[in-house]
């Protein structure tokens, strides 16, 4: 992942790596991405959009997979390592649905999962360092909330964490139109609500 405040890391050849063009390479394979998906993009067809030099690709990434998998995390994340648990369900909502209306990060999860048939360690890697750890960060909030009197005490915490994850399917169905943060917050408050919950008077 790219890092621009730092100083420059040293590539593989023993020479300082230009944090540039680190992110003009991750920029670039993300790009392609969600223009051609995993199987239609290539390390030369990065190194050309990023322009730079296919070895500058090779001495950082030693696979197109590997690549793309820090591609999604640079785009994703700026602590992709270190996911911290929302401090409520509120701010959790807030966030998921900013993020699903976004055209291009919904247009990224589709390629994703599209990858899961010719591309099945790029989906794993990313299931596994990226999906897992927040995913158990919701679950924390979840319990949380639980805790706090929001649900009926015997909820489920994975319940209410699979309510959530489900709109990104929700969003992704409708990738076609025009779908709002407001449209999604309802519909999770919505969900949410059935499940008996009561956002916290503050």
């Amino acid at each position: 992942m790219a890092d621009s405040g730092a100083v420059a890391r040293v590539d593989r050849g023993g020479r300082p790596r230009d944090p540039g063009n680190d992110t003009a390479i991750l920029d670039a394979a993300l790009d392609l991405l969600i223009e051609r998906g995993a199987a239609g993009t290539s390390i030369e067809a990065i190194a050309r959009r990023a322009e730079v030099a296919k070895l500058t690709v090779y001495r950082r990434w030693h696979s197109k997979e590997e690549l793309l998998l820090a591609a999604l995390e640079h785009a994703r994340n700026p602590d992709p390592d270190h996911p911290q648990a929302a401090n409520s369900l509120d701010e959790v909502v807030e966030h998921t649905a900013e993020l699903l209306s976004q055209p291009r990060f919904r247009a990224l999860m589709a390629r994703v999962i599209g990858a899961s048939v010719d591309h099945p360690r790029l989906v794993h890697a990313y299931t596994t360092r990226y999906l897992q750890p927040r995913l158990a960060a919701l679950a924390d909030t979840a319990q949380r909330a639980i805790d706090a009197g929001s649900f009926p005490p015997d909820t489920d915490p994975t319940a209410i964490q699979d309510i959530l994850t489900s709109s990104i399917g929700f969003a992704l169905l409708h990738n076609g139109g025009d779908t709002t943060a407001e449209q999604i917050k309802h519909r999770l408050h919505t969900m949410l609500r059935q499940m008996g919950y009561r956002a916290s008077s503050s």
